[in-house]
């Protein structure tokens, strides 16, 4: 017999985006459990897009494996770049755990 999970809520879901995330604070290595059995490792980051995808329940989210491709754009052009990032949808998030700090 499989568990399953309800998926958070975006109340829930932005509230430790912003806790976390917040001005000041080190991004952390995040661990996005999805009800599709996926996980997602990473960090989220707002662009300027954060407010309208937080809207529609969505997340930008920079893939563990992308970080360093999008670090080094923005060391060469000084410009962080959304094309190393997905978009996570809240309704299929079921756990958002900061598993530890992101060594930069």
């Amino acid at each position: 017999m499989t568990e399953t999970f309800a998926p958070m809520s975006k109340e829930e879901i932005t509230r430790l985006i912003d806790d976390r995330y917040a001005v000041g604070l080190n991004p952390t290595v995040t661990r996005v459990m999805c009800k599709d059995d996926v996980n997602h490792y990473g960090y989220f980051n707002s662009f300027g897009d954060y407010t309208e995808l937080k809207e529609k329940n969505q997340y930008r989210f920079i893939p563990r494996n992308n970080f360093k491709a999008f670090r080094d754009e923005h060391n060469k052009k000084g410009v962080y770049s959304a094309k190393h990032s997905i978009i996570i949808n809240g309704d299929d998030v079921i756990s958002i755990e900061f598993v530890m700090p992101l060594h930069i």
